[in-house]
C-alpha cells in the first residue's frame, strides 16, 4: 500500500483516471491532481469492470442534472446552420476592394452608405453604354414611336383625302358630250329646298343611288288630270349616270358638274287624244345647296341651256315647240324639273291644266320615298 493512497489494497493495479463523460461530470473537475491524498473513508471509484459497485440512484441524479446543460447546445447548433453574420464584411470587401482589412479593426457602420453609390455607378454605365437599362428610355422611345405612328396616320388621311378629292368632288363629275342647242319652255319658276327635306339635305346621309324601281314604279305609270278628264300614260323612261345626257347647254353642264351630279332620270307621260304631255327630270346632286343653285340657274340661263325631254314618236316629237310651262324644285339634294304643255303648243301662264300637271310632276315617287325614310 502506498503512503500517498491510504485504504488501497495491495496487489491490485492502480486505477486510471476516470473520464468525465462516464460519470456525467466534467473531466477536469473529476480528475484529481496527482499526488493529492484522498479523504479517509471515501468510497473508491472504479474506471471499469462489471464487479464494481454502482452508486445508489440518488447519487446518479446530480450527474443527470449535470448532463442537462448540454441541451442549450442544440439551439446553438441550429443557429449555427443559419446564414452567418459575416456576409456583411464580405459585402464591404466586395465594394471597398483593397480597403477591406480596415473594416476588421472596428465596426465602421457609418461607411455603410457607400453601398448606394454602387447603383449610381451602374446607372452611369447604363447611360453611357446601354441606355436601354434605364426604364425612362423605354417610355421615351414608346412615346416617340406613338407620335410617329399618329403623324403617319394623319399624313395618310390628309394625302388620301387629297387623292380622293378629284373623284368625289363635285367640281369634276362625269360629264359627256353636251348638246349645244335644244328646246326650252316659255315660262319657268323655281323653289329652293324646304325643311321637309332636311333629312336628305346631304347625299352623304342618303348615299345609295336611286334605283329604277324607285324612279319608275308601276303606281306612277299613269297621271290623271281631272279638270281635263285626261289620263296621261308613261311613254318613255330612262336613267343615266351621265347627267350631260339629260341637258343641253355648256353652262348647265358646268353647273351640274359643280353640283356633283351622279344620276339623271327622265320620264315622259302623254295623252295624245286630249293633247297633253308632261316631261319630268330628276337629278341626284351632292347637297341641297347645289340643288338650290341648279334650279335657280335653269331660270337664269333659259335660252342658253335646259333639260332635254326624251325623244318620242309623233305627235310627241313636237314636244318643246310652242308654249310650255316648267318648274324646278329643289328637294333635299335632288332636283325635280317638270315641264308641261299642250301638244299643239297653245296656252299661257294662266293655264290651270298646265299648272295642275306641274304639281303632279313634282310628286317624284323616288324623292318622296327617300325623304320619308329619312324623317
Amino acid at each position: 500500500m502506498d503512503h500517498d493512497e491510504p485504504g488501497r489494497r495491495s496487489g491490485r493495479p492502480r486505477p486510471g483516471p476516470v473520464p468525465g463523460d462516464q460519470r456525467g461530470r466534467p473531466g477536469p473537475r473529476q480528475q484529481p491532481p496527482r499526488g493529492s491524498a484522498r479523504r479517509a473513508g471515501a468510497p473508491r471509484k472504479l474506471a471499469s469492470g462489471r464487479g464494481a459497485a454502482r452508486p445508489p440512484r440518488q447519487a446518479q441524479r446530480p450527474p443527470l442534472q449535470a448532463q442537462r446543460p448540454p441541451a442549450p447546445a442544440e439551439p446553438i447548433d441550429v443557429q449555427a446552420n443559419e446564414p452567418p453574420v459575416p456576409p456583411r464584411p464580405r459585402a464591404l470587401k466586395a465594394t471597398k476592394g483593397p480597403h477591406a482589412p480596415k473594416s476588421a479593426k472596428g465596426p465602421k457602420s457609418p461607411k455603410a452608405p457607400k453601398n448606394p453609390k454602387a447603383p449610381k455607378a451602374a446607372k452611369r454605365q447604363g447611360r453611357g453604354g446601354r441606355p436601354g437599362h434605364d426604364p425612362r428610355w423605354f417610355f421615351f422611345a414608346a412615346g416617340a414611336l406613338g407620335l410617329v405612328v399618329v403623324l403617319a396616320a394623319v399624313a395618310m388621311v390628309v394625302i388620301g383625302g387629297r387623292d380622293d378629292a378629284p373623284t368625289r368632288s363635285p367640281v369634276a363629275p362625269r360629264v359627256g358630250p353636251v348638246a349645244a342647242s335644244g328646246p326650252a319652255p316659255a315660262s319657268y319658276s323655281s323653289s329652293p329646298s324646304a325643311d321637309a327635306y332636311s333629312g336628305i339635305a346631304q347625299r352623304s346621309a342618303d348615299a345609295a343611288p336611286l334605283t329604277a324601281a324607285e324612279l319608275f314604279p308601276s303606281s306612277a305609270s299613269t297621271i290623271t288630270l281631272s279638270s281635263a278628264k285626261a289620263k296621261l300614260t308613261l311613254k318613255g323612261k330612262r336613267l343615266d349616270t351621265d347627267c350631260a345626257a339629260a341637258i343641253w347647254g355648256r353652262s348647265v353642264a358646268a353647273a351640274l358638274g359643280e353640283g356633283g351630279c351622279t344620276q339623271a332620270a327622265r320620264t315622259l307621260h302623254a295623252d295624245t287624244k286630249k293633247g297633253y304631255a308632261l316631261a319630268v327630270t330628276v337629278f341626284n346632286l351632292a347637297s341641297a345647296d347645289h340643288a338650290d343653285r341648279i334650279v335657280e340657274q335653269l331660270g337664269n340661263v333659259r335660252g342658253g341651256g335646259f333639260v332635254r325631254p326624251l325623244n318620242a314618236a309623233a305627235p310627241l316629237d313636237k314636244f318643246g315647240q310652242g308654249f310650255g310651262m316648267a318648274r324646278g324644285l329643289a328637294m333635299g339634294h335632288y332636283v325635280v324639273v317638270s315641264w308641261a304643255q299642250h301638244l299643239d303648243g297653245s296656252g299661257d301662264e294662266q293655264d290651270e291644266d298646265l299648272l295642275s300637271l306641274l304639281i303632279e310632276g313634282g310628286k317624284a315617287p323616288a324623292v318622296l320615298g327617300r325623304a320619308a325614310k329619312a324623317s
